[in-house]
């Protein structure tokens, strides 16, 4: 795939227009129309895209849209079928409009009010918002495949925190016939950009009322294929440009995010003074910390206080949802968000003599920002307290994770602090392979024809007990066991009983409990049982690409861990060992593996180690990771046979 310069056809269209207008006029939407070669491996092909963000102040803007994308499969629908346009008190929508064509390209249907529905954000109990969010459809499966669906919609903002960010390519299983963004100023008014990923470099011109532009354009950009497997994080791979303000004012505040220092002196500014504790709040805080030994159990301290006394409401009044309540509300209402419960715990730091900051954050598994374009990344905010020259991270908004453990939520990336004379980007701590570890030891008594009644007790750390404890806080008794079969690698078992318990250190772990009895263990064939040495081990599967032109991704999420699996084997006596023991080592740049077993005295036992390290990998090492996993699943295959011993 790659970016290429614009056909003549569309040139000579482009020339024909002024940048204030909408690019396209009526065009030809017959499906016979599309390239060929954006054909392969495509649900959908957007056949014009269109994104003009119009600057006409440092306080007002407007943006203008339109898509039309033809649909060739339910796939695509889902991801197109759809027009999601949001709105609060900063934002007014002034226009929607649609049209769905048929695969000759005749109009088939006009949107209607009908098919426009508005919601609000805030219809859940653990929601307070202005803001709302308008859906256009033209119903699901309602149409023959393929069709063209065509939206288009014009908003005026009055939040210029924010500038659109230009993604062409957001699904990868969608082709891109022409895309374009273009940006109008007024003459000289300074905004910045940055292109990434192969876009080409703007083009500027002048419009005819004088204004600056400034135009990105993509065409005839493929699908990836469906085998490709383990892409980069679309942030790092595709085509994308980011836009943002250099100076902006919004109601009653100014600021700027030349640089993350700005960033962050304008994020304390909005939120300045709004830290004070009513007393009786204050002497509750003295009354937390009165036998604390020190500053770090002081933060502890506070902490499991903060988490004890509120929960999390999604609040997004105000300043673009910026501006947090203050924590003498927190204090009396008992709950905020993400912005309102970090400052509260601040505040009661502050009042312990701890120093500490709030740090905006972008939240979510796997999700990256760009470090080298200071603009409104953040979806989050968490607090860092500072202790003997060392840092705690508190997640505020979590009643249940320990202090300094921000996991696959909030771990492995870059903060902004935010400090009176302006702040920096620091890192939250990431996770290694020797930190998340499964350490699984079980017993298994096996009956003569290879049934079993195995007892396993396994130890989860770091972001391997991520999703037990999940389960703990939120799953009844019902749920948790279902889970727990659905997770269990065995096709045929009974869940006797289990158990899940936290452990008491500081760094958090569970630990699971398992009675099972499970048919066919090991297999029977005639007079000789196969037995697995990596039973209940995590399996590996293999992707259908053997190769790669690109880098390829194994998400660290996924990929970072240690997994040490012992299982011991009780051995009806009826049988003798007929075949060697097995023994496996295998050494990589992704990791390593190591099994081995051995039998004594009817008892067969079988260990086995996987490290593993996620992370980027550049193309030319792709068959070395197809490699390592084949060796590996060849060596989770390996059985050991007994015979009956007559």
């Amino acid at each position: 795939m790659q970016i290429i310069r614009l056909s003549r056809q569309w040139l000579l269209l482009l020339l024909c227009t002024t940048g204030s207008s909408a690019i396209f006029g009526q065009a030809d939407f017959n499906v016979g129309k599309i390239p060929p070669s954006l054909l392969t491996d495509a649900n959908a092909v957007v056949r014009l895209d269109e994104t003009i963000w119009e600057i006409t102040s440092k306080s007002e803007g407007r943006r203008r849209s339109r898509s039309v994308v033809t649909v060739f499969n339910e796939k695509g629908e889902e991801e197109h079928g759809r027009l999601m346009v949001s709105y609060d008190k900063f934002t007014k929508i002034m226009d929607i409009g649609g049209n769905l064509y048929d695969a000759t390209g005749k109009l088939v249907k006009k949107l209607k009010n009908a098919d426009i529905q508005d919601y609000g954000y805030g219809s859940g109990g653990d929601e307070i918002t202005d803001a709302r969010i308008k859906v256009a459809d033209f119903g699901k499966k309602s149409y023959a495949y393929p069709y063209t669906i065509e939206y288009s919609y014009e908003v005026r903002s009055r939040n210029m925190m924010f500038y659109p960010k230009w993604l062409p390519v957001a699904d990868e299983n969608s082709a891109v016939e022409l895309s374009v963004y273009k940006i109008k100023a007024p003459a000289g008014f300074e905004f910045r950009y940055k292109e990434y990923n192969g876009v080409s470099p703007v083009t500027k011109s002048k419009d005819t009322d004088g204004a600056d532009l400034y135009q990105w354009t993509i065409e005839n950009y493929a699908a990836s294929k469906k085998s490709d497997a383990y892409p980069l994080p679309l942030i790092d791979h595709s085509p994308m440009v980011m836009a943002a303000p250099a100076d902006f004012e919004i109601q009653d505040y100014k600021g700027n995010f030349r640089s993350w220092e700005d960033l962050s002196k304008f994020y304390y500014t909005l939120n300045a003074g709004r830290d004070m504790l009513p007393p009786a709040t204050i002497a509750e805080v003295n009354a937390v910390i009165k036998d604390a030994k020190s500053d770090r159990e002081k933060v502890q301290l506070i902490y499991k206080w903060m988490q004890g006394r509120s929960r999390y409401v999604s609040i997004q009044l105000g300043i673009g949802g910026w501006q947090t309540i203050d924590a003498a509300t927190v204090a009396s209402k008992g709950y905020g968000d993400c912005k309102a419960l970090t400052n509260f715990t601040l505040a009661a730091l502050k009042q312990a003599g701890i120093t500490s900051y709030a740090a905006l954050i972008r939240a979510g598994e796997e999700e990256k920002m760009k470090s080298d374009f200071p603009s409104s990344q953040f979806n989050h905010v968490i607090a860092c307290a500072i202790v003997a020259k060392d840092t705690i991270w508190l997640e505020c908004t979590s009643q249940i994770t320990r202090p300094n453990f921000m996991g696959t939520f909030t771990g492995g990336r870059y903060a902004l602090l935010v400090m009176p004379e302006g702040g920096k980007l620091v890192s939250t701590p990431d996770y290694k392979a020797q930190q998340n570890i499964r350490n699984s030891r079980a017993n298994v008594n096996l009956e003569e024809g290879g049934n079993g009644q195995v007892e396993v007790q396994v130890l989860y750390t770091g972001l391997q007990q991520e999703s037990r404890k999940n389960l703990m806080h939120s799953g009844n008794k019902e749920e948790q066991k279902k889970w727990l079969l659905n997770h269990i690698n065995l096709p045929s078992l009974e869940l006797e009983r289990f158990e899940l318990m936290e452990g008491p250190e500081q760094e958090p772990t569970i630990t699971e409990k398992l009675s099972l009895n499970v048919r066919n263990c090991a297999t029977k064939t005639g007079t000789r049982l196969f037995v697995k040495p990596s039973l209940l081990s995590r399996p590996f599967e293999l992707p259908e690409a053997t190769e790669r032109s690109a880098d390829f991704y194994l998400p660290v999420s996924d990929y970072n861990f240690t997994d040490l699996d012992t299982v011991s084997y009780v051995i009806p006596t009826i049988y003798k060992l007929e075949t060697s023991l097995p023994s496996y080592q295998v050494t990589s740049v992704f990791g390593t593996y190591e099994s081995k077993t051995s039998f004594e005295n009817s008892k067969l036992v079988c260990s086995r180690k996987v490290i593993l390290n996620g992370g980027r990998y550049p193309s030319k090492d792709f068959p070395a990771w197809i490699d390592f996993l084949k060796k590996i699943r060849k060596a989770d295959r390996a059985q050991v046979v007994f015979v009956e011993n007559k």
